[in-house]
């Protein structure tokens, strides 16, 4: 009953909001709507005085979750919309509404005329509701529409659905960057044919070292202005699963030894963690890389896991060289190409 609710309401709300059916893509996009612009990492909030007041900083903390790269780089940076502009930011990429139906103040009751009734009965029902809602006023929009009968409600929701409003921005984020990625041509299928695995790998990404005795494969792209990345496959015959931390802390030190000339990592440097990637449980080891050879270093990323069927053990490495900027995009972009990765299914092994 709840997600028929939900449903209802999304419908009422795009309705309310203009007709947007006719003309939609199969992405979802609707052709007569302009792009959302902005930065894709900011969000804008609309909200009243004191609960923004209250709810800016659990908000901040939330959806910044510092990334370690080579220096702490945030995900999301939050600011305030202005109440008195609001149809300036329509069309900004990231939104979020506060808003509790025990309030006329302006922000709430200018949610409460977009959303109607339909909002109102479901909150009633339970006190408080989220609601994603994709190109609502413009494409590659995402509008969270934060909701509950009262102040001290809508305050508690923002705190005990973290996860689930950062979760939203960030898998948000992840098609915006696959879209950008996916503008230009991949490597064809054929170019996998001598290897157990395939992915969806840019064509601007070249072959930079290949090591076809040891199982081991990485492409380079490098443009102008922007960051050095490397994307890397590693692979290795492990009758049963022993991926573990130390596997990939080990295994990762002697790749980036043998094949990226001497780099290396410290103890202190990299952290790691349970991490789940390409549909396979295992591990992601991240931090700060440096080479005493060349005096640089920068931003790297590693997954490992095990795939039973084809008993391989799997390292995916992603690696950034940017001494002048910030690299948690880079890293991003080569998390979206990782994502892709697959095993071919073969009979009798490889």
């Amino acid at each position: 009953m709840k997600k028929i609710i939900a449903l209802i309401f999304v419908i009422g709300l795009l309705a309310a909001c203009g007709d947007v059916q006719l003309s939609e893509r199969a992405d979802g996009r609707d052709m007569r709507k302009p792009m959302s612009w902005g930065q894709p990492r900011v969000i804008y909030v609309f909200a009243d005085d004191n609960v923004w007041k209250h709810a800016y900083p659990y908000l901040k903390q939330n959806l910044a979750r510092y990334r370690f790269t080579t220096e702490n780089e945030s995900y999301f940076e939050v600011r305030r919309a202005s109440s008195n502009a609001i149809e300036e930011f329509y069309k900004f990429n990231n939104l979020i509404f506060f808003a509790h139906y025990d309030s006329d103040e302006q922000i709430s009751a200018h949610v409460k005329n977009i959303l109607g009734e339909s909002a109102r009965n479901e909150v009633e029902q339970n006190n408080m509701a989220i609601y994603p809602v994709d190109n609502l006023w413009a494409n590659d929009q995402l509008v969270l529409f934060l909701l509950a009968d009262n102040e001290e409600t809508l305050l508690r929701l923002n705190i005990l659905q973290a996860d689930v409003i950062f979760d939203h921005f960030y898998d948000k984020l992840f098609q915006r960057i696959a879209r950008k990625v996916y503008r230009d041509a991949n490597y064809s299928p054929g170019a996998f044919a001598h290897l157990p695995w395939m992915a969806d790998i840019p064509q601007y990404y070249v072959v930079y070292a290949e090591d076809r005795e040891n199982n081991f494969i990485s492409y380079l792209a490098r443009r102008r202005e922007q960051p050095d990345r490397y994307f890397a496959v590693y692979y290795e015959n492990m009758e049963t699963d022993e991926v573990d931390r130390n596997w990939l802390k080990e295994t990762r030190a002697r790749l980036a030894w043998d094949y990226y000339d001497e780099d290396e990592f410290r103890d202190e440097d990299v952290s790691s963690r349970f991490y789940s990637i390409a549909g396979y449980d295992g591990f992601r080891l991240s931090g700060r890389w440096q080479n005493q050879k060349y005096m640089v270093g920068g931003a790297f990323q590693s997954f490992a896991f095990y795939d039973e069927d084809s008993q391989l053990a799997i390292l995916i490495d992603n690696s950034v060289y940017y001494p002048q900027g910030e690299k948690l995009d880079a890293l991003l972009e080569l998390e979206v190409i990782s994502r892709t990765f697959e095993i071919k299914k073969q009979e009798g092994g490889f």
